[in-house]
């Protein structure tokens, strides 16, 4: 099956931005926007397919149908295994984290959430959350949750253009104010705040925590924050995804092997695969089926973020 772009799924939160209209082209109907969930196959959000055959199938039902999109081995009754998104924090997220795959399912009957975060863009001295400055009991970590000092227990990082974060399952972790980024994921939003600078919802109420939770799955540990199986173009390459940012012109193929996900995070340029041939511009996407039987190629000065 020939490529396909794909038209996300919008997200508002009290936290996001206008970074994502005026500068990445998205048109959410809102006048902010928090994230833009560029693949995304999950009941809370869905990918609706754009061009060719499948045009207008949302990414779930098109797996189901056509299950040899996703890979050789991936089958209908199975969960889409990747998300990717684009985020605006205007203001700071949570102190969260997510549970591992095995608590996940017996707790939520859902996948956990490994991820992985590449800055876009961020305002001078913008810093995110990751890990615990030093090791901590689960005492030690209730203790500075009840009594509002858990900030000073966590690794605070000052980001630049082009970092690559990596957050395991189980991290806890915050994106601070200021920040644009891309977010790679195992399909799941499931998300355990234990602090939130105190907000309150649309509906005037403190957001709800999840402190029994958060204390079940975390670690509480510092991290390695150095991403796993990094070299050259690859970014991340761990059990869950591969990442590679790769500036074009390029040519390349699935091998059958898999699906590939382009995000364009700079630039333009054009795709041709077969029969098939597109724009991309900063914010556009295109989704390579696993059974492409093409080559693709990009021509122009882009930038692209390529997960599979």
């Amino acid at each position: 099956m020939l490529p396909f772009r794909l038209a996300p799924a919008y997200k508002n939160y009290l936290w996001g931005g206008t970074r994502l209209i005026t500068e990445w082209g998205k048109t959410p109907g809102t006048e902010t926007l928090a994230e833009s969930w560029e693949l995304a196959s999950h009941p809370d959000g869905e990918s609706v397919i754009l061009d060719g055959e499948l045009a207008g199938m949302t990414l779930s039902e098109a797996a189901k149908k056509y299950p040899e999109i996703v890979s050789p081995k991936f089958r209908p009754s199975e969960t889409f295994p990747l998300m990717v998104k684009l985020i605006d924090a205007q203001k700071p997220l949570s102190i969260q984290v997510h549970p591992f795959n095995d608590y996940a399912r017996r707790v939520e009957n859902s996948k956990g959430k490994t991820e992985a975060w590449y800055i876009l863009e961020h305002e001078e001295g913008a810093y995110i959350y990751l890990g615990f400055r030093k090791s901590v009991s689960r005492r030690e970590f209730e203790q500075a949750i009840a009594d509002n000092t858990l900030l000073e227990l966590l690794r605070k990082v000052e980001v630049k253009n082009g970092d690559l974060y990596f957050i395991p399952a189980g991290t806890i972790h915050a994106i601070g104010a200021g920040i644009t980024l891309a977010e790679i994921q195992e399909n799941s939003n499931i998300t355990y705040r234990v602090y939130d600078y105190g907000r309150v919802g649309a509906d005037g109420k403190p957001r709800e925590l999840h402190i029994a939770k958060a204390l079940d799955v975390a670690n509480t540990f510092p991290l390695n924050i150095t991403p796993p199986g990094s070299k050259g173009n690859v970014i991340v390459d761990c059990s869950k995804f591969r990442v590679e940012k790769m500036r074009g012109p390029f040519t390349g193929n699935t091998g059958g092997n898999g699906f590939r996900f382009m995000l364009c995070i700079e630039g333009k340029c054009v795709l041709r695969c077969g029969d098939f041939c597109c724009e991309l511009e900063k914010g556009g996407n295109v989704f390579v089926p696993s059974d492409c039987e093409n080559d693709y190629s990009f021509d122009g000065d882009a930038e692209v973020l390529i997960t599979e």
